[in-house]
């Protein structure tokens, strides 16, 4: 998982979150973190190795400034972090960014579609 991977996440849930209207904030634990980047993480016996790949990502999107470490209530118990994700956000990976993303993988994935023919249709391309 690269920072870009998770900046990209990241900034598509601030604007879900902007289009829900409410709060003024995007909160989100490092649980809810993980979860959005395991659907892009291939899957492996390690679970605990994974979740440190995330977790060191995350720490580097922290340095970077577009996640914030949100401190603990006083006398709660140690759990997962929770982060807010900065404004800030916005202007480094815009609207158009996103959706040239999203046009990128979707092409990508047509083209996985498309090559799921035999091995010789393969070796022609």
């Amino acid at each position: 998982m690269s920072k870009l991977q998770l900046l990209a996440l990241l900034r598509k849930k601030l604007a879900e979150f902007d289009a829900g209207g409410g709060d003024t904030r995007l909160v989100l634990s490092r649980d809810d973190i993980v979860d959005l980047v395991r659907v892009f993480m291939p899957d492996g016996p390690n679970e605990a190795r994974l979740i440190d790949q995330i977790e060191t990502t995350i720490n580097k999107v922290v340095e970077l400034g577009f996640l914030q470490k949100l401190k603990t209530a006083s006398g709660a118990t140690a759990g997962p972090a929770n982060y807010e994700v900065r404004r800030i956000l916005k202007a480094f990976v815009d609207a158009q960014w996103l959706a040239e993303l999203d046009e990128r993988l979707a092409s990508y994935q047509g083209q996985l579609a498309g090559k799921t023919g035999s091995r010789e249709e393969i070796d022609h391309e």
